[in-house]
């Protein structure tokens, strides 16, 4: 018994040698690490890629589209825009409030914003305050655009400083003029959370001016609280661009008197088409914006439509608009009215005005 439980001893013994010797001939055969790769440490592993840089260009001219900064600012010519001149101004737009023109945007020292320093561009743009400290009318949308981060506002200035420069003297807004000035106070710089559908619509429709038209005004046009935000309402007479007189929508959920019974889809079509559900176009001004709104990622305007779809409903029952939209035909002639802006002939007197002087609003 003694001399088996040796063996068995000695059998277990060798077994356990034997698995030792195995395993360093195992160590020993594995392939050393090179010391030129760097294995990732598991917080390294673990960390996001960086976001390729934005260019503050292309950012900028995005923006421009979103908000119908050259829509507005570029005169008319031939019965069209005139886009040779892109941003020079001179679109006039006959109002009950009064005629109002559009200045020139382009980089022009003379009758331009070339002057204007980056801050004062971006001031002028949120808080509707000119280099000389006046205040602009709220025909020019800087309430909506209070809302522009400063990357975005940089990013702006940056593409308008691309712009071709073309001397043309606008004449400045009257003082006649019955739209209000309201001041506005410094931006809030409230981050566009872009992570976030709803946010993130809020934050472009904010600057693709939908609270611009779709509110509703009382008898002294003063700003509208929240509960009249989107409710529509606002009446307008573009004669320009037709006859009869449009009322702005109600685009609250309401499904009454809003248009809770769209779907988000709907909207994002409306947006990208300007096509409504019923297949009816949409009437000027936001037809106007249709080029550069379809230019837009979908996913932005798909935020938009998430955005809009869930807004509050208001009960505001807007009268039926009776607008007829008639293309713009040929110009007047020179000096009538809207159209007739042109860039400056050498041989044309001229009244250059004071460096920062250009108007805006």
């Amino acid at each position: 018994m003694r001399t088996m439980a040796i063996m068995k001893l000695r059998f277990v013994v060798c077994a356990l040698v034997v698995g030792a010797l195995v395993a360093c001939n195992k160590k020993k055969e594995e392939p050393k690490a090179d010391p030129a790769v760097q294995e990732p440490k598991p917080d390294q592993a673990m960390k996001p890629k960086e976001p390729p840089p934005v260019d503050p260009v292309q950012r900028g001219s995005y923006i421009a589209e979103a908000a119908g900064c050259l829509t507005c600012h570029t005169g008319m010519a031939g019965g069209g825009p005139d886009l040779a001149n892109a941003g020079a101004g001179g679109l006039e737009m006959p109002d009950p409030a009064g005629t109002w023109r559009t200045p020139n945007i382009t980089p022009d020292k003379a009758s331009g914003i070339g002057n204007w320093t980056d801050d004062q561009i971006m001031r002028a743009v949120r808080e509707g305050v000119r280099p000389d400290g006046s205040q602009l009318y709220v025909i020019m949308p800087y309430q909506n655009f209070n809302r522009m981060t400063d990357d975005d506002a940089k990013a702006l200035v940056a593409f308008l400083r691309t712009l071709k420069p073309v001397e043309r003297v606008v004449a400045p807004n009257g003082k006649d003029l019955k739209f209000p000035k309201i001041p506005m106070g410094k931006p809030a710089n409230q981050p566009d959370v872009t992570t976030d559908p709803v946010k993130h619509g809020e934050y472009l429709a904010t600057l693709m001016l939908c609270t611009h038209c779709h509110w509703t005004p009382d008898a002294k046009m003063a700003p509208a609280g929240p509960d009249k935000m989107y409710s529509g309402g606002l009446d307008m007479t573009i004669p320009m661009f037709g006859t009869g007189k449009l009322y702005a929508p109600n685009i609250t959920s309401d499904p009454e008197t809003g248009i809770g019974k769209w779907k988000e889809d709907e909207i994002f079509t409306v947006i990208r088409t300007m096509v409504k559900p019923n297949s009816k176009m949409i009437s000027p001004p936001m037809l106007l914006l249709q080029g550069g709104w379809s230019q837009m990622d979908e996913k932005d305007l798909h935020a938009v439509a998430a955005f809009i779809h869930q807004l509050p409903p208001v009960k505001n029952k807007v009268p039926d608009s009776t607008f007829q939209f008639k293309p713009p035909g040929p110009p007047p002639a020179a000096g009538s009215g809207a159209g007739s802006a042109a860039p400056m002939k050498k041989d044309e007197p001229k009244t250059t005005p004071k460096k920062g002087a250009a108007k805006k609003g």
